[in-house]
C-alpha cells in the first residue's frame, strides 16, 4: 500500500501539471491518476 504522504507528494505534482495545461484530455488524465493514487493510499477519491 502507498503511504498517504507519498501519494500526496505525487498528487501535488499532478496538480501543478493539471493547472499548467488547458488540454481537457490531459486534465482528465491527471485527475484520474490522482484519484488512483488516493485509492492506493486509502484516501477517498474526489
Amino acid at each position: 500500500m502507498l503511504s498517504v504522504e507519498d501519494a500526496n507528494k505525487i498528487i501535488a505534482f499532478l496538480s501543478a501539471a493539471y493547472f499548467a495545461t488547458d488540454d481537457g484530455e490531459a486534465r482528465k488524465e491527471f485527475n484520474r491518476l490522482a484519484n488512483e493514487l488516493r485509492k492506493a493510499s486509502g484516501q477517498p477519491a474526489e
